[in-house]
């Protein structure tokens, strides 16, 4: 196999203005390189025992490493006192219930103002590009547009939607069809995008070389294997991404700041996955 070269170049951080850039700069390390955010916002989506102590959780989880979190606004209010002034905060405004079923697109249920008014650095909205693609686009290009004028970053999370044989949110999805997701959500207006696993790190490559922004990598579908997890992660980091959005694959792990560490160790320090396995299992 031929040598795929070097990663594509890592887009800077850039923001409409002083605030957004300011804000921005929380979801990463001090460098302003990397960031490692967990998702906490699956609370809806499903029953899971793990989240019933949310503010312990957070806790052990900035403690370990995290530089920010996704929340939804209950979530946001009854943690801050756990991350407060040491982990930056992105608000969930896209939502749909587990009661819904998982066919549905989401639709949004918030404003940047009310954003804002929950102390969040950034909001993430979820976006299904494909058939029918009307309304959400629509929402989402709006939204964007509140955001720059309200001085709030927006993450982008897009998936390709409506094509045979996707699941909603795990695909499998085309790495061409990624791209095509990735740079709608870089057009209309996303500073950060987060977004799925293509497989393979060559195949990556070519997606975060599509994105005008910073890439994020999602973390996708449940595996209690450690190196599936943490070689998803190096084979995304070694593509070019700026970081990790991985929830449910660390803090559903047996012992989450142990996950999160070793995720930390590839993502910072650049790691390779026994490195980062050995720190898993000392």
């Amino acid at each position: 196999m031929a040598d795929a070269g070097p990663a594509p170049r890592h887009p800077e951080l850039r923001a409409a203005s002083a605030g957004a850039y300011l804000r921005l700069r929380r979801l990463f390390d001090p460098s302003g390189q990397t960031a490692v955010v967990l998702p906490l916002d699956q609370g809806i989506e499903g029953d899971f025992p793990e989240l019933e102590r949310a503010p312990a959780l957070v806790a052990e989880l900035v403690d370990a490493g995290a530089t920010a979190f996704i929340m939804r606004r209950g979530m946001a209010r009854q943690a801050a006192a756990s991350f407060a002034g040491r982990a930056g905060l992105i608000e969930r405004v896209t939502t749909r219930s587990r009661l819904a079923g998982r066919d549905g697109e989401p639709f949004l249920a918030s404003t940047p103002a009310g954003v804002l008014l929950d102390g969040a650095d950034a909001a993430v909205f979820t976006l299904f590009v494909g058939p029918p693609e009307d309304g959400m686009l629509r929402d989402f290009g709006m939204f964007a547009d509140g955001c720059r004028a309200a001085g709030l970053p927006l993450v982008g999370e897009p998936f390709p939607g409506g094509l045979p044989g996707v699941v909603p949110y795990d695909g499998p999805f085309e790495v061409e069809d990624l791209r095509t997701a990735v740079r709608v959500a870089c057009e209309e207006g996303a500073d950060i995008v987060k977004t799925a696993w293509s497989g393979s790190e060559a195949s990556f490559r070519r997606v975060v070389a599509y994105s005008t922004v910073p890439v994020l990598i999602a973390g996708g579908p449940r595996t209690d294997d450690p190196a599936a997890i943490l070689g998803m992660i190096k084979g995304a980091m070694d593509a070019g991404a700026r970081g990790t959005a991985v929830g449910r694959k660390i803090w559903q792990w047996p012992d989450p700041p142990a996950m999160l560490h070793a995720v930390a160790r590839i993502v910072r320090e650049g790691a390779d996955v026994d490195a980062a396995l050995a720190a898993l299992h000392p």
